[in-house]
């Protein structure tokens, strides 16, 4: 009962401080970090242009990803594996698309302009609320679904760990670095990625207790 009552306060302690952290971006960090961004970009013509129309592939990574993990989940099923390898497919293939709903609810909730519509707006930084149709940017979906995908990792192989959060730092670098997003919404995205999957997991624990 005490490691539960534990568990619970760090995760209410952790939310705080991400949260504390998504704030304070907003408020002092993204506008600058964004323009900064923007100025270096252009003064190197051949990195501007590589970075002007990025295409979104994230929905057709989700898509192929969560398929590919149910197909080898159910193979491992038949051949009756019932070890970490199986387990963790179960649980990506379920947290990916999850994710991936929830950004895409997020950000319509959030309703917060991308970075360079913001840039080429000259208008305030602000949240639209519920208004987030197509173009928004908090949390970062990229940043949401990878890191999601990195806690299911880190939950069955845990040696993973350096090279999971090499990774999704350098894509959160990338991410800022290329202006498709600010600050705020890396972190949000890798929060809620985290969040999302180790929700799941403890249920399904609960789940498994009861069978």
């Amino acid at each position: 009962m005490k490691k539960k009552y534990s568990s619970f306060y760090i995760s209410i302690a952790i939310s705080l401080l991400v949260l504390a952290a998504i704030l304070l971006s907003i408020r002092f960090l993204d506008e600058g970090i964004a323009v900064r961004v923007m100025q270096f970009i252009r003064s190197i013509r051949a990195i501007h242009k590589v970075t002007e129309h990025i295409p979104d592939i994230l929905p057709d990574i989700v898509a192929v990803g969560t398929i590919l993990m149910w197909l080898i989940y159910f193979y491992r099923l038949h051949k009756k594996l019932n070890d970490a390898k199986t387990h963790f497919l179960l649980l990506a293939a379920v947290t990916l698309p999850v994710s991936y709903i929830l950004k895409t609810y997020f950000q319509f909730m959030f309703g917060r302009t991308t970075v360079r519509s913001w840039l080429l707006s000259h208008k305030p930084l602000r949240f639209e609320w519920f208004h987030g149709f197509g173009g928004a940017s908090f949390p970062s979906g990229h940043m949401t679904v990878f890191a999601a995908f990195g806690a299911a990792l880190l939950i069955y192989f845990p040696k993973l760990r350096k090279p999971v959060i090499i990774f999704l730092i350098v894509l959160g670098v990338a991410l800022i670095g290329t202006d498709y997003h600010f600050l705020s919404d890396v972190i949000a995205g890798a929060y809620l990625g985290f969040a999302t999957t180790y929700v799941l997991f403890y249920l399904f624990e609960k789940i498994k207790s009861k069978f």
